[in-house]
């Protein structure tokens, strides 16, 4: 299985690799389903501070990886 990683575009900060967090923010947690090759980066507690551009990369030659935007909305 290849290395999931999540990113956090704002500071370029990597918040998790495979199931391991790399963030001091416990709020970020990866998500693996056996049973597919799905990875979900969950957000406890979301906050308006959050909303912004993440990556999902996966560690192949050459290197795969999808951005989006991630919205907070009210309180």
């Amino acid at each position: 299985m290849e290395n999931v990683s999540w990113i956090r575009h704002r500071d370029l900060h990597l918040l998790t690799v495979g199931r391991f967090t790399y963030t001091s923010d416990q709020r970020f947690i990866s998500i693996h389903n056996p049973m597919t090759e799905d990875w979900t980066l969950q957000v406890r507690y979301p906050q308006r501070r959050d909303s912004g551009v993440y990556e999902c990369q996966v560690g192949t030659t050459p290197p795969i990886g999808t951005t989006m935007f991630l919205s907070v909305v009210g309180e």
